[in-house]
């Protein structure tokens, strides 16, 4: 009896500890099956809430680190502007990149998921 009270313990602890430090995932990752989806999907279908953050940029400005990545992808924008929204989990976050493309017109032209404590 003992030895299952120490073998369920291992089991518990070893289980929140690979959900607590997220060892399964990269530090950050693309998420390649939002890219090129349009936001609505996005929204209902994967997130299912609302975002915790968003905010708007131009991608013709300068543009900081974290939303530089867009700029890959610039070429398939119609409008300069791209919409940013974030979603807060308890150990990493997920960012999309929304703008109007020649497809659609609320695209997501990018999508990372990326630890808490990933610095950019």
């Amino acid at each position: 009896m003992k030895k299952l009270i120490v073998i369920l313990t291992i089991i518990v602890i070893g289980l929140t500890a690979t959900w607590y430090f997220d060892i399964w995932n990269e530090p950050v990752e693309t998420i390649d099956e939002l890219i090129g989806q349009n936001y609505d999907y996005a929204h209902k279908m994967y997130f299912r809430t609302d975002p915790d953050r968003n905010y708007t940029i131009n991608v013709n400005h300068n543009l900081n680190e974290f939303d530089g990545g867009i700029l890959n992808e610039k070429k398939i924008l119609t409008d300069s502007i791209v919409h940013v929204f974030t979603w807060d989990y308890p150990t990493h976050k997920m960012t999309i990149w929304v703008g109007q493309t020649e497809k659609m017109e609320s695209q997501v032209i990018d999508a990372i998921r990326y630890s808490n404590n990933v610095q950019f």
